[in-house]
């Protein structure tokens, strides 16, 4: 069999029997195929190893449980998470009620300071319905924390589908966060003043900011005053050249964050 519409980025498998690089057993990891090459990724570590299909044999069970590779290194078995993922989700509807296993509650109180993959409900406006963060706060109904990167994160209690966690800590937060907004200036603004709120509930304040003007390339700003003083005599070239004086290139705007309570 091969593994195209078997496996993709959205679903976490658990390594349970056999390793391969950086992956014990107990490792959740995503699987995704290009062409030939299976990518295995973790988590915060992006991709920890590949394997090439065309010397490895491929076995899976008709639910879709378990999945099994046979590499030269040995054989790994590979356990779909919808299976035993711990929340309010529980297997796919598809699964009959007898192989459903029973799941606890979702203790949100405990993933203070945990690394957490969440499943949503409903997805996001950009369409996202997974996420991991670092939990830090329970506000209003809310689950607050950091990023991988530093941005904040959130999803509502009520629309948790399901919880994982994936570095089980307790993580302490960084003291001090830079984050960088790329864009127009006002842009930038914009960004930063929609993570400011979440960034104060998570006990961060805003203690430094620059914006730094990308210059406009040499071809960009000859082009545009040859048009201008070719087309001077019409609008046109007057507008080109009130683009050019009037108009601002995107630029970067750095914030630094200090956070001021534990």
């Amino acid at each position: 069999m091969t593994l195209a519409g078997f496996v993709n980025a959205s679903q976490s498998w658990r390594i349970v029997q056999g390793a391969i690089p950086s992956c014990p057993v107990g490792t959740v990891v995503t699987l995704t195929t290009t062409g030939y090459r299976l990518d295995v990724s973790r988590p915060w570590f992006g991709v920890v190893a590949q394997l090439d299909l065309r010397t490895a044999t491929i076995n899976a069970t008709d639910d879709g449980r378990e999945l099994t590779l046979g590499t030269p290194g040995g054989e790994v078995v590979f356990e779909n998470e919808a299976f035993r993922a711990v929340g309010l989700g529980g297997p796919p509807a598809s699964s009959s009620a007898a192989d459903q296993p029973s799941h606890p509650a979702l203790d949100v109180a405990a993933l203070d300071r945990q690394i957490v993959q969440f499943g949503a409900t409903v997805p996001n406006a950009l369409g996202w319905n997974v996420f991991v963060f670092l939990v830090l706060e329970r506000v209003n109904g809310w689950l607050l924390g950091l990023t991988q990167a530093g941005h904040p994160a959130g999803i509502a209690e009520s629309n948790i589908a399901w919880a994982r966690v994936v570095d089980p800590g307790p993580r302490t937060p960084p003291d001090r966060l830079v984050l960088s907004y790329v864009g127009p200036r006002r842009a930038c603004d914009r960004a930063f003043q929609a993570e400011a709120p979440t960034l104060h509930e998570l006990g961060y304040e805003p203690v430094h900011q620059h914006f730094r003007q990308e210059p406009r390339s040499t071809a960009t700003v000859i082009v545009a005053i040859l048009l201008g003083l070719i087309l001077a005599i019409v609008l046109i070239g007057i507008a080109i050249l009130a683009w050019l004086i009037l108009t601002r290139p995107p630029g970067v705007l750095t914030v630094t964050f200090q956070r001021v309570r534990s």
